[in-house]
């Protein structure tokens, strides 16, 4: 089968034939339909000081995907040939205290597809049968980025949403989703934040009822005025970027909640007194998908029409194309990027 390779510990990728896999006991074999590129597959690809340290070439990269299962492996009874299927790429142990207090999405043995085992870009991929989820009539389009949607549901749904201020800081593919996750469990008023027109273009398409741009707007003082001066009930910070980190602390309200998903590239100065403690507000950590809260409630918002996340779809490429993929990641002007693979 063809599929995307990091063949050696050097910047680059390559499309090569490899062995189709078969599906053993407990798994299943999946035609992957689409996939989605991330920035993971961008620090892959330029083999940053992050991916020297994890990833063991060669490997099949990719790790966000949809596609129809082709055959299932003994002991599997509850999925079947011709399924419609996306799947949660972080494979868990189910045996730590993580696993068995109901946050196996911190499992300390956590194993993800495309950067610990080969992964999803690539015409057939086999998943244990307790990571596929069936879409229920979602479209692989958007099953295929339903792991990073799931990153933002985490974010947004772990708060109280339903009538309240929702600040977005950070407008790339998942702060987009969160934009419109918060319009859809009810916000009163969704405000987003980026230096980039394009992503803030997007936000409003997903349903901000106003964008800032952070490098020419006064981002602090538009939260303060849009909210009587109180500030949001709840932000969520999605991008990383320390004067973003210190804008989201700013922003909230007093008593209010911080949602922290970006990751910064290094150590960032918190004044804690100032901007938690004196504040007394919630700072909660997001990583990953609650497993598998945080997929049904996704499946549920995209059966029952309450969220569209297609507008943040703003490229499609076939998997030959992976450079101009992540050429288009880099240049700044998309959304959210996806391989047509079958």
């Amino acid at each position: 089968m063809h599929a995307i390779v990091k063949d050696r510990p050097a910047p680059g990728l390559k499309v090569a034939t490899v062995p189709k896999p078969s599906a053993g006991p407990g798994e299943v074999l999946i035609a992957v339909r689409h996939a989605g590129v991330c920035g993971t597959d961008l620090h892959i690809a330029e083999w940053d000081a992050w991916a020297q340290g994890r990833l063991k070439p060669p490997l099949v990269i990719g790790h966000e995907f949809a596609g129809e299962i082709v055959a299932v492996g003994e002991g599997v009874g509850e999925l079947k040939a011709g399924q419609l299927v996306t799947a949660e790429g972080h494979i868990v142990c189910g045996h730590c205290l993580q696993c068995r207090t109901g946050n196996a999405h911190i499992c300390r043995n956590t194993r993800i597809i495309g950067v610990d085992r080969d992964g999803a870009f690539a015409e057939y991929i086999v998943m244990p049968a307790t990571n596929v989820l069936p879409l229920d009539g979602i479209p692989t389009a958007v099953g295929a980025v339903m792991d990073p949607m799931g990153n933002a549901f985490h974010a947004v749904l772990s708060a109280e949403i339903p009538g309240s201020t929702v600040f977005v800081v950070g407008c790339g593919p998942i702060g987009c989703f969160a934009v419109g996750i918060a319009r859809a469990a009810g916000a009163a008023k969704v405000i987003a934040s980026d230096v980039n027109p394009t992503r803030l273009a997007l936000a409003a398409k997903m349903g901000a009822h106003r964008t800032l741009n952070a490098g020419r707007d006064d981002v602090v003082r538009a939260v303060l005025e849009e909210t009587g001066g109180e500030g949001a009930d709840v932000v969520c910070e999605m991008s990383g970027v320390p004067t973003a980190l210190h804008q989201a602390f700013a922003a909230v309200r007093r008593g209010g909640r911080v949602q922290l998903l970006g990751i910064p590239t290094g150590e960032i100065p918190v004044d804690f007194a100032s901007e938690i403690i004196f504040k007394g507000i919630t700072v909660s950590g997001v990583i990953g998908r609650k497993m598998y809260e945080t997929w049904h409630q996704m499946r549920r918002y995209l059966t029952a029409g309450l969220l569209d996340p297609r507008p943040v779809i703003t490229h499609r490429f076939p998997l030959a194309k992976i450079d101009d993929a992540l050429a288009a990641i880099r240049s700044g002007d998309a959304g959210k990027i996806i391989l047509e693979i079958a």
